[in-house]
């Protein structure tokens, strides 16, 4: 008794001295009365006194009524369920963050916990954090604000000692230089995304993907092609994608170890093979909105699975674990559709939602259509429509496939060409792809000095690279900064489709003999030295001394004392980069398009080159900014130049623009892969490098001309052909003037094959 009236006067003495400095202030002091009052029908009013002191705190700060009220409203709202002395810690570190970095950045503070708090439920996980954030403060008060604004997306992926780790890294390696840190913290340094990786850098993908293959091949008959997901701190949660015949897995599926980490890759890998095997048709996007999507592809989740299950019962013990969805009392989009997904696949869940409900027996009811798909667009359609009515909101961008082992969808999905399609619509798809979040509006990151034509080129078929998966990042050369830009650009790799449309060859026999004999007849490959020869061009030294030697000796042999060199075996590989820009659309006098020129320029090359038994491969690339570079696959080194080529030649379009200094160090990838005695990387371009997040067309002209050099310097030799009529400024400086070659019709190519094998042969 005793000690609660101590603790009943110490609540008293700190509300009456609160008062008197709120003396004055009728709307905090109106504010705080709330706050109290709510704070007391929680059952903690013992812990009133440390909350008034927190609350005096902010106001002697000096931070500005919007902090204090901020607060003040997150104290009203505060769950009964939650310690108050979490909500006192915020309101301490607000206030001295606030000190530090201004009210702005406490502020933001404030917001920012709203959103997290549910991932730290630890009250430790939750001090880390916020020391982690003052501890920034103190050190780089310039930085703090950009950790803080995405400290949503960074707890998405690792917890709060992983955070508190890379806060720690960031400030040691930018050895107190502000600049360092803003990049660091902001994310838009490569060395803080591969930090924050360390406490998940045990690469659980590798380690699996033997097992996951059998796994694969065991459930459904099928070889998989797998490729790694890089994990990195993006606002949606990397989840399993299915595009061009490839399974993309992420490296690691966060918050899973050990053998949680084995069976959410054997569940996702599960799944799908599932869809490989069940869902055989792509949905068209049409009109339908965001939300209508996630619905159809959820139901089509449960569809493959239901029929999965039919044949492997077994199936249920990897996927049911995921499902943790249990009812609640606060009813929103997606929590709906996370115990609508436990419903669909959990029978002894029970679910008093009357949507859940209605979703359960739509689909029960389909029971002898399931092998249809249509039946996913039936349901989903009903089920979004009592959605809108029920005046849920979702939020496309921030909305992530759960459970975890699911994929994102994306393969299901056909977006055709449909400029008009609802932006939200493209960017619940694109954020399967994405690595890095777009500032603007629509998700794409433009610039307002951009050019016009390439800006709008690249609207209309923003859709086109969808199908390509991000494989690598390269470099990028700033020529003002004199810097290079680790990790600055990414690739996004597809193989090439064939068309129904048939490609004929080029008509003009002459051409392609010509060329087909001068390929044949060029000696490129290493040449072979034959010694001890009775005669030759140089003398073998090596003969001549044992030679003397034997003369001196007494003894007579023939004299066969010269070298002769001689041309061996052909040992050739080429690669022929083709520039797929909007511009290459465009048409000359004669109507054809530079796009046409290239094709058939392609294909006299090719069949040219395989003719002679060399190596060739034929690929293309675009670019719609730093984070899209297009790279198409068309011809392999080892496929024939058959119809099956000529089709994929067929269906190639224009769009977008032209990063060359990304494609043609992916490209020199591939040719650093092969062994080939002499390796050549050739472009057929129509123009200048540019692309739409680039206003300075130098810099991308230099940052092609230094890869063209690390090309050269690696023992790769590299050509240019400039398609069409232009003057081609700048492909003399890329590739230099003996290895940028004109190429205005296709008539002339003949003469510009004969310079390339001539400049070969040096």
């Amino acid at each position: 008794m005793a000690v609660a009236q101590i603790s009943s006067l110490d609540s008293f003495r700190s509300e009456r001295r609160l008062a008197a400095l709120l003396r004055g202030h009728d709307e905090l002091g109106a504010a705080v009365q709330t706050a109290r009052a709510a704070l007391r029908r929680t059952g903690q009013p013992d812990h009133l006194p440390a909350w008034d002191e927190a609350v005096l705190h902010l106001f002697e700060a000096n931070l500005g009524h919007a902090v204090l009220l901020g607060f003040l409203r997150q104290s009203e709202q505060w769950p009964a369920t939650r310690s108050t002395d979490d909500l006192i810690a915020i309101g301490r570190a607000a206030g001295g963050i606030g000190r530090s970095a201004g009210s702005r950045v406490a502020h933001a503070l404030l917001a920012e916990m709203s959103k997290v708090l549910p991932r730290l439920a630890d009250a430790g996980d939750l001090a880390a954090v916020l020391a982690a954030l003052g501890e920034l403060a103190e050190a780089g008060p310039e930085s703090v604000g950009l950790a803080i604004g995405r400290l949503e997306q960074l707890l998405a992926h690792a917890g709060a000692a992983d955070f508190a780790a890379w806060v720690s890294a960031g400030l040691r390696a930018s050895g107190g230089r502000a600049s360092r840190r803003r990049g660091y913290f902001a994310l838009d340094d490569p060395l803080s995304v591969r930090l924050f990786a360390v406490g998940r850098t045990s690469d659980d993908f590798a380690r699996l993907e033997k097992r996951l293959a059998a796994t694969m091949l065991a459930l459904w008959n099928r070889k998989p092609r797998f490729r790694k997901l890089a994990i990195a701190p993006t606002p949606v949660p990397r989840r399993t994608s299915l595009a061009a015949g490839f399974i993309g897995l992420p490296e690691t599926f966060p918050g899973f170890a050990g053998e949680g980490a084995d069976a959410i890759y054997l569940a996702a890998v599960a799944h799908a093979g599932a869809h490989l095997a069940h869902s055989t048709v792509r949905f068209l996007v049409g009109r339908l909105k965001a939300l209508q999507i996630a619905l159809v592809s959820l139901i089509e989740d449960a569809r493959v699975e239901t029929l999965a299950l039919g044949d492997m019962p077994g199936l249920r013990r990897l996927w049911l674990p995921f499902h943790s969805a249990v009812p609640s009392e606060q009813a929103t989009a997606a929590g709906l559709m996370m115990r609508l997904a436990r419903a669909l696949i959990d029978p002894d869940y029970h679910d008093p939602d009357a949507w859940v409900s209605k979703g359960r027996q739509l689909f029960a009811a389909a029971a002898d259509r399931w092998t249809d798909p249509a039946i996913s667009r039936e349901i989903g359609g009903l089920l979004g429509n009592d959605i809108g009515q029920m005046r849920l909101q979702f939020n496309a961008r921030s909305y992530v496939v759960e459970p975890a082992y699911r994929d994102d969808n994306l393969a299901l999905w056909d977006f055709g060409d449909q400029p008009d399609s609802p932006t939200e619509t493209i960017e619940l798809a694109v954020d399967s792809v994405r690595i890095e979040r777009r500032d603007d509006a629509d998700g794409r990151s433009t610039d307002d000095n951009a050019r016009p034509d390439e800006t709008l080129r690249a609207k209309p078929s923003a859709v086109t690279l969808l199908d390509g998966f991000p494989v690598a990042t390269y470099p990028e050369w700033d020529y003002a900064a004199r810097a290079e830009r680790a990790d600055w650009t990414t690739i996004l790799e597809t193989d090439a489709v064939a068309s129904a449309k048939s490609f004929d060859p080029p008509t003009d026999a002459e051409t392609v003999r010509w060329i087909t004999r001068l390929t044949r007849d060029a000696s490129i490959g290493r040449r072979i030295r034959h010694k001890g020869q009775r005669d030759g061009e140089a003398l073998d030294i090596d003969a001549a001394i044992a030679l003397t030697i034997e003369r001196r000796a007494g003894s007579i042999s023939e004299p066969r004392v010269y070298q002769r060199d001689a041309p061996g075996p052909r040992d050739l590989a080429i690669l022929l980069l083709l520039d797929l820009s909007q511009s290459t659309a465009d048409r000359d006098r004669r109507g054809r398009s530079v796009l046409d020129v290239e094709r058939k320029a392609a294909a006299i090359m090719a069949a040219a080159v395989d003719a002679a038994n060399d190596a060739i491969a034929v690929h293309g690339f675009s670019s719609d900014g730093r984070e899209r570079v297009g790279y198409l696959r068309i011809k392999g080194f080892d496929e024939p130049m058959d119809a099956i080529i000529r089709s994929r030649l067929a269906s190639l379009g224009s769009s977008h623009s032209t990063r060359l200094g990304a494609a043609l160090r992916h490209a020199g990838g591939y040719l650093a892969g092969r062994r080939a005695f002499r390796k050549v990387l050739l472009v057929l371009t129509d123009g200048e490098p540019s692309d739409v997040d680039v206003p300075d067309p130098q810099y991308l002209v230099e940052d092609a001309r230094r890869a063209a050099q690390q090309l050269r310097r690696r023992g790769t030799d590299l050509f240019a052909f400039g398609i069409g009529e232009g003057r081609f400024a700048q492909l003399d400086r890329i590739f230099g003037a003996r290895h940028a070659l004109r190429v205005p019709r296709i008539d002339v190519l003949p003469q510009r094959v004969m310079q390339l094998y001539a400049e070969l042969k040096k």
